[in-house]
């Protein structure tokens, strides 16, 4: 299933977060809203949720490439990947994975970071269509446009309260909510990504996948 696919099952999730956020500083941050709501009111409020709000999500999570959005989640240079270090590092401590039968079903484990990356990508393709793959997949890619959603709200909480003339208590206080977000997020789409890439050689450590072990020169 490709990456597109599989931004379309969760996008309404981030549609709901980004509402969401938008509540929590219109209706719990910023003094003197009123509870009562008139047609008027209640028509810009859909607006905002129909239109503004999935408009703008889809061009924060799209302007950004996927590298950048991955270091956001890992906190590691530009272009690093989970894969980077999958046979080295994450493989060796998943109990699901023999690391001699992974070997004996895809040959030589490569130890440099791009080399390791390259190669676990080639033994996804072969089983991306898995549902242990897809799900978790589809978590890594939707915990990691939240977090890259929650980062901005981080900056415009504050700035947004300081306008509405709401105490500085508040506006602290709005910048550590989304801080936390973007926290939960991002540790949530790290362990995503290790689960995602760890799965993937899972599979091959448990069979034979026709076309994973690399033919001798």
């Amino acid at each position: 299933m490709s990456s597109k696919s599989l931004k379309a099952d969760y996008q309404k999730w981030l549609w709901m977060l980004a509402i969401a956020d938008i509540v929590v500083i219109l209706l719990f941050l910023v003094p003197g809203i009123s509870s009562d709501a008139s047609l008027s009111s209640l028509a810009h409020w859909r607006l905002l949720t129909t239109i503004i709000v999935p408009v703008g999500v889809l061009l924060l999570v799209n302007a950004l490439p996927h590298k950048l959005k991955c270091m956001l989640v890992y906190w590691k240079p530009y272009g690093w990947l989970p894969g980077c270090e999958v046979f080295s590092k994450f493989a060796s401590g998943d109990v699901r994975i023999d690391m001699k039968a992974l070997a004996k079903h895809v040959g030589k484990l490569p130890s440099g970071q791009n080399e390791q990356n390259a190669r676990w990508y080639q033994l996804y393709k072969l089983v991306e269509n898995e549902p242990e793959i897809t799900e978790v997949h589809r978590n890594f890619l939707m915990y990691r446009d939240m977090a890259t959603l929650s980062l901005p709200f981080i900056v415009l909480a504050p700035l947004s309260l300081f306008w509405a003339g709401a105490s500085v208590e508040a506006q602290w206080g709005g910048a550590a909510i989304f801080l936390i977000q973007f926290l939960l997020t991002a540790i949530s789409a790290r362990w995503s990504g290790i689960r995602f890439v760890c799965n993937v050689l899972a599979l091959h450590s448990a069979r034979p996948i026709e076309g994973a072990k690399l033919s001798r020169r």
